[in-house]
């Protein structure tokens, strides 16, 4: 019994032992769940009103400041995870009864809530100095005598400054701006605040004029406070704790961060009252900018419609002087043939020579015009040197041999004579310079000299310059040359014709041709212009002796015949604007070639269903069925007899690589639109079956015997001059209407063909305008870009080349501005064909 009681004894102590580790264990993982567990969350109530102490981050939206961060510190060191709530209420002891807060601060002295709550307040947090901010130029009082300025969510510290002052008047406002305001107008003698907030406060420039005074009155507790309940108490017992722990360094630091930060923004009304006579006085310019801006448009506007107005008299004027001046010459002309008697012989050479003198003079005044209103063009293109000589020489011959002058064209032979340039342009240089070299030399010479320089292989120097053996020029009078209306030694050239205009007319050619012309003259002896102009090559062919190459070429041009006669080939011809096609059948009339012709791709593939032909000519761009779908069509018809024809585009749209497109479309070939009729015919030769193409000679020669076909119709003296004036107001540029149409007569036709449809066409652009139908007014300008190329009304074919990129574009707003002003032009045309 003995032993098995000490058995037992020493089992009991085993188990004891067991269950004191066992309990050791469980007590340490209580304590690390413990530790593992989140702090405790305390809501603190904050005012975002005072900065740097407390306020909202601009970027974040957080509450943050120097009272935040040191609560925040004390409330970690405490084991509390702190949440700043703003407060709403109007007041710290208003938000005291409010339990959506566990604490509240800042207090500097017990208070009670609104309801009579007792409060507990924590240790110190910090010390914040309360000092006096005053207007800069008034004198400082007694404290116990001045009445204080405060925020009304300060009521806490006002009670605690009427307790330490009871002298003190303090009247309490709801913003710092009121408060302000308040003493800028006399209503108190200072405002009242920490001087932690008036670092801050000050920044403003609206608050320039205000100083700070150099004593602190007071220094107030910084505290959080909570209501005197268990809850209360534990908070801020632990928040003291905390608040002990904090070292003076750290909460100094804090301090420091903040009031060295630049925290205020500048708003625009701040730039304003900092910058207030600058801003001023920008805005008094900007405002007298627009004034004269406005003026200016006002200004320019009534001079745009004045230089219309010039213009549109000089063209009329034009006109009507150019009308008598061509009956004059004319029956000049008749009398010098019809009479022997020498004296109406004299006064019928004078007649002549006096119209062609108003002529030229007509002709100056519209070229200044229209370089003086900005409308100088050049147009560069091939011309003959040689050519282009033997027109000067038919003008300035007769001049100086009038006056028994020498007239002398020196030129190197090696000049080469097939360039590119503006060919209208020099020829009007030339003689304007060769013009007032006659005018004023009246005996010896007047002399033209060209020759070159080789710059590369593609382009030359022309050097031109014209030496006469006249009266010469002062030098003083040089720089008057190119004026307008200028005229040299008035007294002794009194008796001289001419206007003044030609050198002004020659200075803005060259300038425009990136030229420049050189002058060197002596007082009585005579005076020497000359200029330098690049010019590209074509063909370095010589120009030799210039009148036998210039009469070549001209014979070159009278003996054209087309390249082939083809009277068994048929072709079909399809494009949306009726000018083109008649242009094109008007080029192939000598051919022989039968022409149909289809105004849309619907009525082609009507044509293609009666008829087989031999080649397709198919508009690129056309309303409702465009070119490539029309290919597309012929091309699926197996049964169709013409769906594999040789199908040709014509386009105007020449653009990097548009022959490929062209092809990759399915297309043969491709023209460009306005045709040329050498590139035509060059294109038909290679694609219309070679048995059906005859030579014209062996025609001619098979044919010879027969009655020869009536001469043409030629073109009527008016008619000619009627156009002559269209070309010099720059309506038209007849040269190219020429070069496209094939020939005057067929030009005419062209001409009188465009003028019909005006309405019709341009009822039809306006009727899609209207309609807001981009695609289909796309399609219609570029119709009417093509047609006005075609007669040369290059301005007109400009502005519609614009429209139809802006339609492609989408760009209905530049529409909307031009389609009114494109419209009137192109309507303007029926009246300045009328006598066509």
């Amino acid at each position: 019994m003995k032993s098995i009681t000490k058995n037992h004894l020493r089992g009991i102590q085993i188990i004891c032992i067991c269950v004191v580790i066992m309990l050791f264990g469980m007590a340490r993982d209580l304590s690390v769940v413990g530790a593992n567990e989140q702090p405790d969350t305390i809501v603190i109530g904050v005012p975002k009103d005072r900065c740097p102490i407390f306020y909202e981050d601009h970027d974040s939206g957080e509450l943050v400041g120097i009272g935040v961060e040191l609560m925040r510190i004390a409330a970690a060191e405490a084991g509390y995870e702190a949440e700043f709530k703003t407060i709403e209420e109007s007041s710290l002891k208003e938000a005291l009864d409010n339990p959506a807060y566990d604490i509240l601060m800042p207090f500097g002295s017990p208070v009670s809530s609104v309801s009579g709550e007792k409060i507990l307040l924590s240790d110190n947090l910090m010390q914040t100095p309360f000092v006096l901010v005053t207007l800069n130029d008034h004198e400082q009082h007694s404290i116990n005598e001045m009445k204080i300025g405060m925020l009304s969510s300060m009521a806490a510290a006002a009670e605690t400054v009427s307790e330490m002052y009871p002298d003190v008047k303090i009247t309490l406002y709801d913003s710092m701006s009121d408060a302000v305001k308040a003493l800028r107008a006399g209503k108190v003698d200072g405002l009242m605040h920490n001087s932690y907030v008036w670092s801050y406060v000050l920044q403003k420039p609206a608050y320039a004029k205000l100083a700070v005074q150099p004593s602190a009155f007071f220094s107030m507790d910084f505290r959080a406070g909570a209501i005197d309940t268990k809850k209360g108490r534990e908070i801020i017992e632990r928040i003291n704790e905390g608040i002990a722990k904090i070292p003076d360094t750290r909460r100094q630091a804090v301090i420091l961060d903040y009031t060295t930060r630049r925290l205020y923004r500048y708003s625009f009304i701040d730039f304003v009252h900092q910058y207030g006579v600058i801003v001023a006085l920008v805005l008094i310019l900007f405002l007298h900018m627009v004034y004269e801006s406005q003026k200016l448009r006002k200004a320019n506007k009534a001079a745009e419609e004045a230089s219309k107005a010039k213009t549109m008299f000089l063209a009329n004027m034009s006109h009507e002087i150019r009308t008598p001046l061509n009956s004059i010459m004319g029956m000049g002309e008749l009398i010098t043939r019809e009479t022997q008697d020498s004296k109406l012989q004299q006064y019928a050479f004078s007649i002549k020579s006096s119209a062609r003198s108003l002529l030229l003079l007509v002709n100056d005044i519209l070229d200044f015009s229209r370089m003086e209103a900005g409308r100088l063009k050049l147009i560069d293109d091939i011309y003959h040197l040689s050519h282009l000589l033997t027109d000067v020489d038919m003008v300035i011959k007769p001049r100086a041999e009038s006056k028994a002058l020498s007239y002398e064209v020196k030129i190197d032979p090696d000049t080469p004579d097939v360039l590119v340039g503006d060919e209208m342009r020099l020829k009007q240089v030339l003689i304007n310079l060769l013009t007032n070299g006659v005018k004023y030399t009246k005996s010896g010479f007047v002399r033209l000299m060209i020759g070159f320089e080789k710059v590369d292989k593609d382009s030359i120097d022309l050097k031109i310059a014209v030496k006469d053996s006249g009266m010469g020029m002062k030098q003083s009078e040089i720089a008057k040359l190119f004026k307008a209306f200028e005229r040299l030694d008035e007294d002794k050239n009194r008796t001289i014709e001419g206007t003044g205009l030609g050198m002004s007319i020659v200075k803005t050619i060259l300038d425009a041709m990136d030229s420049h012309l050189d002058i060197h003259s002596v007082y009585g002896s005579g005076s020497e212009s000359s200029f330098v102009l690049r010019q590209k090559v074509t063909d370095w062919s010589r120009i030799g002796d210039y009148e036998k190459t210039a009469e070549k070429i001209v014979s070159r041009h009278e003996d054209y015949r087309p390249g082939f006669i083809a009277p068994q080939v048929r072709i079909l011809v399809v494009d949306d604007t009726e000018l083109n096609l008649k242009v094109v059948s008007g080029l192939l009339e000598q051919t022989q070639i039968q022409v149909d012709t289809a105004l849309s791709g619907k009525q082609a593939l009507n044509c293609l269903k009666m008829s087989e032909y031999d080649l397709l000519l198919i508009d690129y761009r056309m309303p409702e069925m465009d070119g490539v779908e029309l290919l597309h069509r012929i091309r699926e018809d197996d049964e169709n007899p013409n769906h594999d024809k040789i199908c040709i585009a014509l386009t105007a749209n020449v653009v990097e690589g548009g022959r490929q497109m062209y092809l990759d479309a399915g297309f043969d070939e491709y023209l460009e639109k306005p045709i040329n009729s050498k590139r035509l015919e060059e294109a038909l030769m290679c694609y219309l079956p070679k048995e059906k193409l005859m030579d014209p000679k062996q025609v001619q020669s098979d044919t010879k015997g027969e009655s020869e076909p009536a001469a043409q119709n030629s073109i009527s003296e008016d008619t000619l001059e009627a156009l002559h004036m269209l070309e010099v107001i720059g309506v038209i540029d007849i040269d190219e209407g020429i070069e496209y149409a094939g020939s005057q007569e067929l030009y005419l036709q062209t001409l009188r063909f465009f003028r019909d449809v005006i309405d019709q066409k341009s009822d039809e652009i306006d009727q899609m305008y209207n309609e807001k139908n981009i695609e289909d007014y796309t399609i219609r300008v570029h119709g009417l870009k093509s047609s006005a190329k075609v007669i040369g009304a290059m301005d007109l074919s400009e502005k519609a080349k614009l429209m139809e990129m802006a339609g492609k574009r989408k760009d209905w707003d530049y529409i909307t501005q031009n389609n009114s002003d494109l419209l009137k032009v192109y309507r303007g045309y029926k009246v300045l064909l009328e006598k066509i």
